[in-house]
């Protein structure tokens, strides 16, 4: 029993994940500004209100340099794909640190994973972020290739609306224009 409640305390401390669901915030590594532990895992889950985007810079930044990032690292991750995997202090042919590159999500959403592995031959201080809900502009994406609006896309903080041209409505979906038959007939 001692020794489950052992291994209990000390995997605890191996991985550790947090929910933020504030419109901005700070991130850093385990003791930040001193020396971040061997051996830990943390995972930051940023969620915005839909119709933003997570922005996110690192204002310090210095990790374990390794071929291909693979002893120490952060992994941007949104919607399902990775963004950036970064280590070191400066980017490598093979390797990527942010330097003063502000990363963008892919929705609404931002996973930000922190790594360190076992052990560590000389000091390194982590990592500081800040991140922020940023408005998307919905007008200047696309839907099945085509425009989101077929007449006039019109985009506020948070959201989007379509409108359309005189002598035509707006369809059910909200994003398509259909002629107006008895506006049109007017006019002849």
């Amino acid at each position: 029993m001692r020794l489950l409640l052992l291994l209990a305390v000390l995997c605890g401390g191996v991985n550790s994940s947090v929910v933020l669901q504030k419109m901005y915030g700070r991130i850093t590594s385990p003791n930040f500004p001193n020396t971040y532990p061997n051996h830990k895992e943390r995972t930051w889950n940023v969620t915005v209100p839909r119709g933003y985007a997570v922005r996110i810079y690192f204002t310090h930044f210095n990790l374990e340099l390794s071929y291909q990032c693979e002893y120490d690292y952060v992994k941007l991750s949104s919607s399902g794909k990775t963004l950036a995997t970064l280590c070191g202090r400066d980017s490598t042919d093979t390797e990527e640190a942010p330097g003063n590159k502000t990363y963008i999500s892919i929705d609404n959403t931002l996973m930000v994973v922190f790594r360190s592995d076992y052990s560590n031959e000389k000091p390194f201080t982590g990592f500081e972020a800040f991140y922020a809900a940023e408005d998307i502009d919905e007008c200047k994406q696309l839907f099945d290739g085509e425009p989101l609006c077929n007449h006039y896309c019109h985009n506020y903080v948070g959201g989007y609306y379509c409108s359309c041209r005189i002598g035509y409505i707006l369809h059910e979906n909200k994003r398509t224009c259909t002629e107006c038959w008895l506006v049109t007939e007017m006019y002849w």
